[in-house]
């Protein structure tokens, strides 16, 4: 049997071989994840010599890490805006980029809520694990937060990741294709969403982890990849309160197209830069009077 130091060792040289660009930090988590621990008891008991049972299952995720499955989905979870989400292949994985895109609906509805008496609306679209719902919800207790998706099974995770965070009661989830899924007499002062915006032929050069184990449906944005901007911008208005805003995670490099979709029907068009320095987020007001359309 090995000991912690061990297989930490092992571990992170497996992964270091097969092209893993952060080995020690996945093979500690691993150890953490099966031990139930911290990395300071890793570091402080490394001597402890590992049980047959927490053997087979560290080596039951190495194995399956080293063929590419991504290692939320080897753990069932991941880190979200400092909350724990349930994650599975029926889900895209939550990235950190797409914190930005919570952080600012958060804000905006901040400042909404501070000039309204009515509770407020947030409709968040393509919702996939609910990291962007269940957070809006979570930051702000005054809102009332629709998600939609047309996968039933992603639903299912977004719901038990809602009950998690203890938001279940403000949240309703809808299955349907974007706006089929909500009544023509809604209206909402947000919208978000962060929908599938790769080009299809990129998918294929994707890493292989989310080429071959994230769900295609989340990734396939169309032959350009704006396939899902043009059917929501072209839509939103019709579901906005007066002065509500639409908000978008969009491509590195879709800045510039996503925002001239919106000028039509959107005042202060804005596009925001992720931590790297590329577009990521995009948002916009309604446009209000005959004149500013």
């Amino acid at each position: 049997m090995k000991t912690i130091k061990q297989f930490w060792l092992y571990a992170s040289e497996s992964l270091k071989n097969a092209g893993n660009e952060t080995p020690v930090l996945e093979a500690g988590v691993m150890l953490c994840h099966v031990l139930k621990c911290d990395r300071a008891y890793l570091y402080s008991h490394d001597d402890r010599v590992l049980q047959e049972a927490e053997c087979e299952g560290l080596e039951l995720i190495l194995q399956k890490r080293l063929q590419n499955v991504p290692l939320q989905y080897l753990l069932g979870e991941t880190e979200f805006m400092s909350l724990t989400f349930k994650v599975s292949p029926a889900v895209l994985i939550p990235r950190q980029d797409t914190e930005l895109l919570a952080e600012k609906c958060i804000e905006l509805a901040a400042s909404l809520d501070s000039h309204s008496g009515e509770a407020l609306r947030i409709l968040d679209m393509c919702t996939g694990s609910g990291c962007i719902a269940v957070s809006i919800a979570y930051y702000c207790p005054a809102a009332r937060v629709v998600a939609s998706d047309m996968s039933q099974a992603a639903l299912e995770v977004a719901e038990m990741n809602s009950e998690a965070a203890g938001v279940k009661d403000r949240l309703e989830f809808r299955w349907g294709d974007l706006f089929e899924a909500i009544g023509q007499e809604e209206r909402f002062d947000i919208i978000a969403s962060n929908p599938p915006y790769i080009e299809t032929a990129t998918v294929q050069g994707l890493q292989a982890q989310v080429r071959d184990h994230e769900p295609f449906m989340a990734l396939d944005g169309g032959a350009d990849g704006l396939c899902f901007y043009r059917r929501i911008v072209a839509a939103a208005p019709g579901f906005l309160k007066e002065n509500g805003y639409l908000v978008l995670e969009i491509g590195y490099n879709q800045g510039e197209s996503v925002s001239k979709l919106m000028e039509e029907s959107f005042d202060g068009v804005t596009v925001i830069k992720d931590l790297g320095s590329n577009d990521r987020v995009v948002l916009g007001r309604l446009k209000t009077g005959p004149g500013d359309a």
